[in-house]
C-alpha cells in the first residue's frame, strides 16, 4: 500500500513539473505552424505572380471564396489571380481564379497587419508588392499567441514584407500578453 502511495506521489510531482513545459511547447508549435502557413501562402503568391506574369493577391477571407476587410487574418486567407484590380480593396472578380485557400488558424493565435498589410498583400508580375493603384507597398503581419505561457520575447513572429517582394521573419522583443500591434 505504501509503495502505491509513493508511486502516486512521484507521478504527481512529475506531472506538476512536466505539464507547464508541455503547454509552452504546444503554444510555440501553434505559433510556428501558423506563421509557416502564412509565409507559404505569401511565397506561393509571389512565385505564381512571376511565373504567370500576372498580379496575384493574398487577402484575408472568412469563407475561402471572397476577401473581407472585417476581422483578422486568423480567420483564413485566399491566394487568387487578380487581373482586374477593380477597387482599392482586393476582390475576387468574375474570371479570377482562387489558387489556394488558407484555413483558419487555431485559437488563440491572432494575425494582424499594419496599414501596408491590413487586408491584403498583392504581388505584381515582377514579384514586387504593390497597392491596387500600382504604388510600391511594404507591410508587417504579426502572428501572435496571446498567452502568458510564452515569454515576452517568444510570443510573436513578424512577417516583414519588403516592397521588393522579399519576406523576412523576425521575432519582436517585449511583446505584450494581449499581443496585437503592427
Amino acid at each position: 500500500m505504501i509503495e502505491l502511495l509513493m508511486a502516486l506521489v512521484v507521478m504527481a510531482v512529475l506531472l506538476a513539473i512536466g505539464v507547464p513545459s508541455f503547454r509552452t511547447s504546444i503554444a510555440g508549435n501553434r505559433l510556428s505552424s501558423s506563421t509557416n502557413e502564412l509565409v507559404s501562402a505569401l511565397a506561393l503568391a509571389r512565385s505564381e505572380a512571376v511565373r504567370r506574369g500576372n498580379r496575384i493577391t493574398v487577402c484575408k477571407s472568412a469563407d475561402g471564396a471572397n476577401c473581407t476587410t472585417a476581422g483578422g487574418w486568423q480567420q483564413g486567407w485566399i491566394v487568387f489571380t487578380d487581373g482586374t484590380r477593380a477597387t482599392a480593396v482586393a476582390t475576387v472578380d468574375v474570371g479570377e481564379t482562387v489558387i489556394s485557400r488558407g484555413q483558419a488558424v487555431s485559437a488563440p493565435v491572432m494575425i494582424t497587419g499594419n496599414a501596408g498589410a491590413q487586408n491584403f498583400v498583392s504581388f505584381a508580375a515582377d514579384g514586387t508588392v504593390r497597392t491596387m493603384a500600382g504604388a510600391l507597398q511594404a507591410g508587417v503581419l504579426r502572428v501572435c499567441y496571446p498567452n502568458s505561457a510564452l515569454g515576452n520575447e517568444r510570443r510573436a513572429r513578424d512577417i516583414e514584407l519588403l516592397a521588393t517582394g522579399r519576406l523576412t521573419l523576425t521575432t519582436p522583443g517585449n511583446v505584450a500578453v494581449a499581443c496585437p500591434a503592427p
